[in-house]
């Protein structure tokens, strides 16, 4: 059972029939004790977004195949050794297009990576000017009702009182919130793009269900 999202990759899904208690690597197939990330395409091209009109090595991935390839990893530790393996048609196999499709994805998640730093980046300007912000809006506040608690006592002038110590500490929750929480999925991110721009890619000749590589052996996990 293969699944063929747009664009016409071909991706692996027969590992996802079921849970084994052994967790994520029981449903993968592996090379030399590595999980395998396998894609079967019709064709070397299904693999790069049409659109792109960079040069072959520098061309962006389909974004099913950069989806597909980003969940899997995601399944793994960070520090679990993975593998890509990629079926094509014999056709379209040769040691240049080998070669030029490893550089590709390296170069494709490598850019990746890059988008995800400029982003951490971007993030934490953001937490800082919104930081200091929020502390001079805060201060005001309490100057305020520093202010308000000189005159006589009154219900309006504890409304003002309470809704301005409200307002104060709310303006505090974005940067708080980004130092504290929002920093952690973009640098996540940006570890996943990082070691798969590091994994090693194989090509092979055939389909996932033939196996047709004879120096590329795997073994599985699953129970027949």
């Amino acid at each position: 059972m293969n699944f063929k999202p747009a664009g016409g990759i071909s991706i692996n899904r027969d590992r996802r029939k079921s849970f084994s208690q052994e967790g994520t690597a029981a449903l993968y197939r592996e090379h030399e004790g590595k999980p395998v990330i396998e894609l079967e395409l019709n064709s070397l091209m299904q693999l790069f977004d049409s659109f792109d009109p960079a040069p072959f090595r520098e061309k962006e991935l389909d974004p099913d195949a950069e989806e597909y390839i980003y969940n899997a990893v995601d399944e793994f530790p960070l520090k679990k050794s993975l593998e890509i393996m990629i079926y094509l048609p014999p056709a379209d196999i040769s040691a240049e297009i080998e070669a030029d499709l490893k550089e590709a994805i390296k170069n494709h998640f490598s850019y990746k990576k890059l988008l995800a730093e400029i982003d951490l980046r971007r993030l934490l300007q953001r937490g800082r000017r919104n930081l200091v912000i929020a502390l001079f809006f805060l201060f005001l506040c309490l100057l305020t009702i520093r202010i308000f608690s000189t005159f006589e006592e009154s219900l309006l002038n504890t409304l003002l009182s309470e809704g301005l110590l409200i307002i104060g500490w709310v303006a505090m929750w974005e940067p708080v919130y980004i130092f504290l929480y929002g920093w952690w999925p973009v640098v996540h991110k940006r570890n996943i793009f990082r070691k798969i721009a590091d994994m090693d890619v194989y090509v092979g000749i055939g389909s996932l269900q033939e196996e047709k590589l004879s120096a590329y052996h795997f073994t599985s996990k699953q129970e027949p």
